[in-house]
């Protein structure tokens, strides 16, 4: 560990509490859809649309994998599953992008950093580990660079890289790992990732060498085989609780 030198980070739900940030997202767009839907005759309340984007929001995971669809990293496309799935696909649709980006300005209001993020942060800074952000595209170009440039303590990191805008794939596809490393001007080996979820963030990371670190925001087991118990697929180079255990993990 004491050969690191570059530590990158995921966005969402690692240094952000986006979960508070999505929700708050959703609520916006249901009441914004309910109304468009009640001025073409369709009397939906806020309530029925957001139980519907919830259940979008909620399946929008390919069920073996865990990886979000590409064409639904749009929010444009959620609204429009929406309106397909109320047989009201007539309707016009000249307000689904305005929605979208109340959609993210709610979001972005919503997602405070967690309470140990800055500090963490800060004292890597101070240790001398060069910082930087590999976070997943947020559909909308450029709206993942906009929320990252408005986290208070952005100016710790030396650059964003947004994977699917600044490389063609998402995560856990492999180059924007191999990007933020080559920016860094470290090899693989000598950066740390820091993520929440095993499919995108450890994959990804793993697969070019970097060491890993799973921050446990929520439970991600599958069942290798009938019978086994559950594990953690992939596994990381470490796991921990809080972001706050970061610096003495990598100074060991």
């Amino acid at each position: 560990m004491t050969d690191i030198r570059g530590v990158v980070f995921d966005l969402d739900n690692t240094l952000l509490q986006s979960r508070l940030g999505a929700a708050a997202g959703l609520r916006v767009a249901a009441s914004e859809i309910s109304q468009e839907l009640r001025k073409h005759g369709l009397p939906f309340s806020k309530l029925q649309v957001l139980r519907k984007l919830n259940v979008i929001e909620r399946e929008r995971r390919a069920p073996s994998s865990g990886l979000v669809p590409r064409n639904l990293y749009d929010r444009d496309n959620w609204w429009k599953l929406l309106l397909k799935d109320i047989h009201a696909s007539q309707i016009p649709r000249q307000w689904i992008h305005k929605t979208t980006l109340q959609y993210w300005d709610a979001y972005q209001n919503s997602s405070p950093p967690f309470s140990d993020a800055e500090a963490t942060v800060r004292a890597l800074k101070q240790q001398g580990y060069r910082l930087a952000i590999v976070s997943d595209s947020d559909g909308t170009r450029g709206m993942k660079k906009k929320r990252v440039n408005a986290v208070p303590f952005r100016s710790l990191f030396e650059f964003t890289i947004v994977a699917g805008e600044d490389t063609p794939k998402v995560k856990p596809s492999k180059a924007p790992f191999r990007l933020v490393a080559r920016k860094l001007g470290l090899s693989t080996e000598k950066c740390a990732y820091i993520g929440d979820n095993p499919q995108t963030d450890i994959a990804g990371a793993k697969a070019v060498g970097m060491t890993t670190i799973l921050v446990k925001r929520k439970p991600y087991w599958v069942r290798v085989d009938d019978g086994d118990p559950l594990v953690m697929d992939p596994r990381p180079s470490f796991e921990i609780n809080a972001l706050r255990e970061i610096p003495a993990l990598l100074a060991s």
